[in-house]
């Protein structure tokens, strides 16, 4: 099984590149431009490591359980949003059961469905409008990105209905950047309705911690019981549970950077595109754009002290996927951009 390339920085990249990581500005993941608050930072470095954590992070499943207006049994606290894909895959999948994805899209489905021995059915969206096939055959598991990851694709709730009617099995609905997204539905509207799905949340996207690995997934009882089966005790770690504690008491501020990130997104979008250049900008908090060499491209922005996404391991060998800054740093992007454009025509 071939590794799951992500983004980030690689230190010994930049230590071989003769880069200091304070000169670089990663937009290669996509997090909260405004970074994560210091409530979380300053609660997190307290937490009592001396003890073991809740076997089943008990307290944080119920907080959210009520924040979100369901049962705790609808509730399943994880280490990061990949360990319930993981999870899903392993609990829903029989060896040789088919699970359908929607390339390009987010590599850890392909590696949770080879791990379960499941068969990928893949409807493959191409460009530049990347739309969503949503013509399924029935098939016990399905892994949707809402929005996709890297294209930034959205789809409305009666879409997203319509596809659950269509498959017969269960959605895995992976909503790990909808906290960035104008006017979004509520997923969890889904398992309140009781319907066959699974929505994946990440909660370290909006409050920009990806080293705390945190995230949580909601639905029918009987689907997170068949999950929480399968999860070892002590999964989620006493700096997880203390950070994810923190992040909801603040979540409210966090999401107040919707605007911008909205505005921004927009800001580079129309940049992109009047310099020529094909722009997928999506609904959530980045662009994707078409450069030619994309792993030539991102080594010239990292040079220009820019981490952006070659988009190669997403079968996207001509595109960068750039997570939305702040407004100035966006500005800065654009020059960059310009600076390495020019370069690659010479």
């Amino acid at each position: 099984m071939a590794e799951v390339v992500h983004g980030g920085l690689q230190e010994s990249e930049l230590a071989a590149l003769g880069i200091d990581p304070v000169d670089v500005l990663d937009l290669s993941a996509n997090l909260n431009p405004v970074g994560p608050h210091p409530h979380v930072l300053l609660t997190t470095r307290e937490a009592d490591i001396r003890r073991y954590p809740e076997a089943d992070a008990g307290s944080l499943r119920n907080r959210i359980a009520a924040q979100s207006r369901l049962d705790p049994s609808q509730v399943l606290v994880t280490a990061g949003a990949t360990a319930a894909i993981h999870l899903a895959a392993h609990a829903l999948l029989q060896p040789g059961d088919s699970c359908v994805l929607w390339p390009p899209t987010f590599g850890e489905y392909e590696a949770a469905i080879a791990a379960a021995g499941g068969r990928i059915v893949p409807h493959v969206a191409t460009p530049p409008a990347f739309v969503t096939d949503l013509n399924v055959a029935p098939a016990p598991l399905a892994m949707l990105c809402n929005p996709n990851n890297p294209t930034g694709v959205y789809l409305g709730r009666a879409a997203v209905e319509a596809l659950i009617a269509r498959l017969g099995g269960t959605l895995l609905l992976d909503v790990a950047y909808d906290p960035f997204v104008q006017d979004a539905w509520d997923a969890d509207d889904l398992a309140r309705a009781g319907q066959p799905v699974l929505v994946v949340h990440s909660m370290t996207k909006l409050h920009a911690v990806p080293g705390v690995r945190l995230g949580y997934v909601t639905g029918p009882a009987a689907l997170i019981a068949r999950l929480a089966a399968l999860q070892p005790s002590w999964s989620v770690g006493t700096h997880a549970l203390v950070a994810g504690h923190a992040m909801l008491s603040i979540e409210a501020v966090q999401r107040a950077v919707l605007p911008d990130v909205t505005s921004v997104r927009t800001l580079l979008a129309d940049g992109f595109a009047q310099r020529g250049v094909e722009v997928s900008a999506g609904r959530a908090n980045f662009v994707l754009i078409r450069v030619g060499d994309a792993s030539w491209f991102r080594l010239a922005l990292l040079r220009r002290g820019f981490a952006v996404r070659d988009c190669t391991s997403f079968g996207l060998p001509e595109w960068v996927r750039i997570a939305v800054p702040v407004d100035v740093a966006a500005r800065r992007v654009l020059r960059a951009f310009d600076a390495a454009y020019a370069e690659s025509r010479v």
